[in-house]
């Protein structure tokens, strides 16, 4: 272990105390400071960082106690360690509340003292080290939505020329069948592909924080019934009946409208994915101050392991739907940020073979 990266200050207003535990510390490898009162320990932590302080608790004016919530209060990151000749069970807690991470009891052993130092040493050590990979966590995190934000914008144009082609192809009626199905087999792919660039720069902007809310007074019973029409033919063409029950008296909520709209096309179009000959239901009700919505299927269900993930950006689920309707497994994670975004909250309940209900929450007014 590199000791020598590590400095301790000692306090304790007994001097030949203080030198026999700096030279012991010494010997061991550490960087060592001495503080003979409270005041001097206070004054050192304002202008030098420690990762270790051995502190003596009584001690006339300022007293470890006061060490201890100066480092507490500056948010210092500071491990504090506590020399004591009495340990009362009062003097005990409060230390343990002011962060102590252990007790050194008068007089000082050599071994014990060392023991103690050493382990604290190596937790400054680790937690130095976290702190290094969160830090390289964060810049390959930031190149990553780099990247993703680059690679997506320049995917969207050519797979909409794409798109745009096929369907001019499509339209002009004088194609055989084997043409005719090899071109929609194209079409499928690249709206799945612009599906999935479309969804990768909302992530990426997600997780950059650049998304923003563009809130206006909003009635979103018109926006869930807009995005039931959206979805209508695909719902007849598997035979499910699609339900609004709408409960709100008053219906206007201040929101992004963009937004809630995706969150609501993706619900209900997952509903339809996962479900054939049954029903969908969307239920809008009033909560005081918020509105809930409800998306409920008769479908396949979810598996309660997969439950578990089908929000968690680190855990994409990929599934099939009915007929093979292939997903990128990043709608919902965008439906969950957008609803935080809007600080409403998202959740989701499940039986396999029963169907599914998600139920998002958000506030009628913004904050």
């Amino acid at each position: 272990m590199a000791t020598r990266d590590i400095r301790i200050l000692v306090v304790d207003d007994e001097e030949k105390i203080a030198s026999r535990i700096s030279r012991l510390l010494e010997r061991e490898g550490y960087s060592v400071d001495v503080a003979y009162s409270g005041e001097e320990a206070i004054h050192k932590l304002t202008i030098r960082h420690y990762e270790i302080v051995l502190t003596d608790l009584n001690m006339p004016g300022k007293n470890g106690f006061d060490v201890m919530e100066c480092i507490q209060r500056e948010n210092l990151n500071t491990l504090p360690l506590v020399l004591t000749g009495y340990a009362s069970i009062e003097s005990a807690i409060t230390a343990i509340k002011l962060g102590a991470y252990d007790f050194i009891k008068k007089p000082i052993d050599a071994a014990t003292l060392t023991l103690v130092v050493n382990r604290a040493a190596e937790r400054v050590m680790l937690l130095r080290e976290n702190k290094r990979h969160l830090e390289e966590l964060e810049k390959l995190n930031e190149l990553k939505n780099e990247f993703l934000s680059v690679v997506s914008h320049d995917l969207r144009s050519p797979l909409a020329t794409i798109g745009g082609y096929v369907n001019y192809l499509l339209k002009k009626g004088n194609l055989g069948d084997f043409e005719r199905r090899y071109l929609v087999i194209i079409r499928d792919i690249a709206d799945n592909l612009y599906q999935l660039v479309n969804e990768l720069l909302d992530i990426s902007k997600l997780e950059i924080g650049i998304m923003s809310v563009n809130r206006e007074m909003t009635d979103i019973s018109q926006i869930i019934s807009m995005s039931i029409n959206n979805f209508l033919l695909l719902a007849v063409d598997k035979n499910n009946q699609v339900v609004f029950r709408n409960n709100l008296l008053n219906p206007h909520a201040y929101i992004d409208r963009m937004k809630i709209m995706q969150v609501m096309n993706n619900l209900i179009g997952n509903a339809i994915k996962f479900t054939e000959n049954g029903t969908i239901t969307i239920t809008a009700t009033e909560l005081d101050t918020h509105i809930s919505v409800s998306v409920s299927d008769t479908g396949v269900g979810i598996s309660s392991e997969n439950l578990e993930k089908i929000f968690n950006a680190y855990a994409i689920h990929k599934s099939s739907g009915t007929r093979g309707e292939k997903g990128t497994g990043l709608g919902l994670q965008i439906c969950k940020r957008f609803i935080e975004l809007h600080g409403g909250t998202i959740r989701a309940s499940s039986n396999v073979g029963e169907g599914s209900t998600f139920e998002f929450i958000i506030p009628r007014r913004g904050e």
